[in-house]
């Protein structure tokens, strides 16, 4: 049986972040943790989300979930990888709480 890498990642620290914006307003950040099995639920429905490890792209190439984007913190608001759509739903994963 073949592992799959949601087991790697600790269930705590995985974020949903929205964003809306409406003209003339700044973006309202609006976020909530959710669990492993609730990404894998997502992920098996075909959730329409960008996934996003968030840690040093050292660590991403070494392991990632399949379909992920490696996009360290810092570099978030400069990526050409973030969506241009403030709608759409990014989940951002790491290793777990420090």
């Amino acid at each position: 049986m073949k592992k799959s890498p949601l087991r790697f990642v600790v269930p705590v620290v995985l974020a949903i972040f929205f964003f809306r914006v409406s003209e003339g307003v700044s973006a309202e950040k609006k976020w909530s943790v959710i669990s492993t099995p609730e990404l894998k639920a997502m992920m098996d429905k075909g959730a329409d989300m960008l996934l996003v490890c968030s840690l040093p792209q050292i660590i991403y190439d070494l392991k990632h979930i399949k379909g992920s984007v490696g996009i360290p913190l810092g570099k978030v608001k400069t990526s050409p990888d973030m969506p241009k759509d403030k709608g759409k739903l990014i989940v951002f994963y790491c290793l777990g709480p420090a």
